[in-house]
């Protein structure tokens, strides 16, 4: 019970940080969302910490099709995260977003991560951009293979930009 309420405390105060690191640009949202799949490796730290890289491509709206990088820290004992995700469209413009994750052993093996982005900012048309999304992922530790979607809300593409 302890354990639980202090992951929701952590949580809560996860969200409230991001709130406030959150760029004041305002404009327009419109939908984010999208499925990608790729890979990851982790690298084990001091315990219980590990560093989990995930990379592959996907399609989602306002990107089109796109690759990502999404380091992160996770916290082996709390099953929690955090991290960036950088999406990179086609031409090269970037949609950067801070990350807390959520794991859960499902008891096919995989592991199914729950997350929630706040966007933070980006490249070309996405220079300035707000926004936030949630998101799963399964992760198959055997394999390395990652699978996922998210859905939320960014600012117009180009809406930070004069």
């Amino acid at each position: 019970m302890n354990r639980r309420m202090f992951v929701a405390s952590l949580a809560l105060a996860a969200l409230a940080v991001l709130g406030l690191v959150r760029p004041t640009t305002a404009g327009e949202q419109v939908p984010f969302k999208g499925s990608y799949e790729g890979s990851f490796t982790f690298t084990p730290l001091e315990p219980p910490f590990q560093l989990v890289v995930a990379i592959g491509e996907g399609e989602a709206t306002q990107l089109g099709h796109f690759s990502f990088v999404f380091p992160l820290i996770a916290n082996t004992a709390l099953r929690t995260g955090s991290g960036t995700y950088t999406f990179t469209a086609a031409n090269g413009d970037t949609v950067v977003a801070d990350v807390i994750t959520f794991s859960t052993l499902l008891p096919s093996g995989l592991r199914l991560v729950e997350e929630i982005g706040i966007i933070t900012g980006g490249t070309g048309r996405f220079a300035g951009a707000t926004g936030s999304f949630t998101g799963e992922r399964l992760l198959n530790r055997t394999t390395r293979e990652v699978i996922g979607f998210f859905d939320g809300t960014i600012s117009s593409p180009g809406a930070g930009n004069p």
